[in-house]
């Protein structure tokens, strides 16, 4: 998985998110997680047989029904990503068109925090663009 970078165009904030695939995840055993559905069935149906299914039996795993009376295949959901908040503004929509980056370590030294009007310490974007 990748990163991207995003600015709040409140406060200049700089909030990194994960992108690409976040994988599967079983519900009824939140540690189960793997990277597709069909690593999840193997993980799933290896974790109560001790040992890994031939793909006939994976295949007759997904289709069983669970002790909830739940398809194994309905079992398993993808993994939702919250969506990305600024800290200080989780109503603002992120921007990723931004200018610049400074690291504020100090901001009752920094000139750079003075002009911009930051007092928290943190990583920000010289300029943001509204979306």
């Amino acid at each position: 998985m990748g990163t991207k970078v995003l600015a709040c165009p409140e406060c200049r904030h700089i909030v990194e998110v994960q992108t690409g695939n976040p994988g599967w995840w079983l519900k009824s055993n939140n540690e189960l997680k793997a990277k597709n559905k069909k690593a999840l069935a193997i993980l799933a149906f290896a974790t109560a047989n001790g040992r890994d299914p031939d793909e006939k039996e994976r295949k007759a795993w997904e289709n069983e029904v669970n002790a909830d009376g739940v398809a194994n295949k309905d079992d398993m959901e993808k993994v939702k990503v919250p969506e990305p908040a600024c800290p200080f503004h989780p109503e603002t929509k992120l921007s990723d068109d931004f200018a610049g980056f400074t690291i504020l370590m100090d901001t009752s030294r920094s000139e750079v925090a003075r002009a911009l009007g930051i007092d928290t310490p943190g990583n920000y974007a010289l300029k943001v663009r509204h979306k």
